[in-house]
């Protein structure tokens, strides 16, 4: 009977009947020769989510084999995340099939919430996973080994509208703290922040207010009569708003408005308002797999300085200007995400206080085995026009109290991994995995 079950599988689940192995067919049913010609499975989760347990899959769904390298997988299983209005988020999971499968490609998704433990989260996951596999897993030796089941509902419910009594609104708020100590060295900083966020379809609705505080304390012994003690405190504050309208499937406007304090950067209070439009290249629809988007933006931003400026200003009002191209994508070959912003401040009838930022992050696989991390910032800095015109003393430059004149800014990092030998990974030993932590030096 294995046979015509194979074949209304297949032919139900709209697969080729010759995908099925010889070894469905005839032979002896082995434990180890069916587990050898299972499904084997390649898992690809690049933003490293919550719900994304490697190991809890392994223990969890063991009909297929784990492998490490996506040439020697027939499935690969892509995740790629979005986050949801309500703070969740929206796992979309693609199964691309390779070898006999390429070709057949399925999409399902999986929709977490902000109440979800970790582990509610990664068994909703393994669900999604199962059920996705087994149009796969149908057409191998496995199919004679697994079994359906439908858990009924208590009792039967009509379908309504959702009635949502918050209206969509999301409200968080949070704090922490830390603090660390050396025999000359103490530091402390205290973090808040409180939000509210409405998203719909079509509106996108974002408050926030946030607010730090830290302290560094250096204790420096000259001799054992002489001591000096340096102390480094900074604080910060802010507030910003957002209100965003989609005016189809590739744009929308919006409305920006902050205000912000920065001992840092020198500012008693920075207040600024900009209207912004944005286009994307592909469909938002597509959002979680790809996204390019083009943002421009132009408003005012109001100026209150600690220290008189070196351009000899207490106070300010300026018209800015943005323009920012962002990219993301998850695809089977790796991830990338990257930004340019270009912005400039009109001031005495020329645009020559501006700035121009870079970022790139990808990882990519480029053959098997072997894969490439590329990260890199870097930025172009001609709109420092907050700096203090008293000058910055020893002390607030070594501590770096403030924020020091420049005209550039960059930082890259470059990673190469190879790895070779058994393409199966299914196995899960965390003996040991939990020592060697700590390390204590001394002289």
């Amino acid at each position: 009977m294995v046979r015509p079950i194979l074949v209304c599988l297949s032919l139900c689940l709209g697969l080729p009947f010759g995908t099925i192995p010889l070894s469905a067919q005839a032979g002896p049913d082995t434990t180890r020769s069916v587990q050898d010609s299972a499904l084997r499975v390649f898992f690809d989760c690049p933003n490293f989510d919550r719900g994304c347990d490697f190991d809890f899959m392994r223990t969890e769904i063991g009909f297929v084999n784990w492998v490490r390298n996506r040439e020697d997988a027939h499935v690969h299983i892509l995740i790629s995340t979005q986050e949801t209005g309500g703070g969740g988020d929206d796992y979309t999971i693609t199964f691309i099939g390779l070898k006999q499968f390429r070709g057949t490609t399925d999409t399902l998704h999986y929709v977490s919430n902000t109440t979800e433990t970790r582990d509610e989260i990664r068994r909703g996951l393994a669900r999604v996973l199962k059920l996705g596999l087994v149009r796969f897993a149908a057409v191998t030796p496995v199919a004679q080994r697994l079994d359906v089941t439908y858990s009924a509902p208590a009792a039967a419910q009509t379908a309504a509208a959702v009635h949502d009594p918050w209206d969509y609104w999301v409200f968080r708020i949070g704090m922490n703290g830390n603090y660390s100590a050396q025999k000359s060295i103490n530091n402390f900083g205290i973090f808040a922040n409180l939000s509210a966020s409405r998203i719909t379809e079509r509106w996108k609705v974002r408050l926030s207010l946030n607010g730090g505080y830290r302290e560094n304390n250096f204790h420096i012994r000259y001799t054992p009569d002489s001591a000096a003690t340096f102390s480094s405190l900074t604080r910060n504050y802010g507030a910003s708003a957002l209100v965003a309208r989609s005016a189809g499937g590739r744009w929308s406007a919006g409305l920006r408005g902050s205000i912000a304090q920065s001992t840092f950067l020198n500012q008693r209070h920075q207040i600024r308002v900009t209207p912004a439009v944005e286009y994307d290249v592909f469909p938002y629809s597509q959002s979680t797999r790809r996204l390019m988007t083009l943002q421009y933006a132009v408003g005012v931003v109001h100026f209150a300085y600690i220290d008189t400026t070196i351009y000899d200003k207490k106070a300010e009002a300026l018209p800015l200007q943005t323009l920012t191209l962002s990219v993301s994508a998850t695809q089977p070959w790796g991830t990338l995400f990257g930004s340019v912003e270009g912005s400039a401040y009109y001031r005495k009838n020329t645009l020559n206080k501006n700035s121009l930022a870079f970022f790139g992050s990808t990882q990519v696989r480029l053959i098997k085995g072997l894969s490439i991390s590329l990260f890199g910032n870097a930025s172009i800095v001609h709109d420092q026009i907050f700096l203090s015109g008293q000058g910055i003393d020893e002390p607030t430059l070594l501590l770096q109290r403030r924020q020091l004149e420049t005209s550039f800014f960059y930082q890259a990092f470059v990673g190469l991994s190879y790895s070779f030998g058994s393409i199966y990974n299914n196995i899960v030993n965390p003996r040991f995995e939990g020592g060697g932590g700590f390390f204590f030096f001394s002289n």
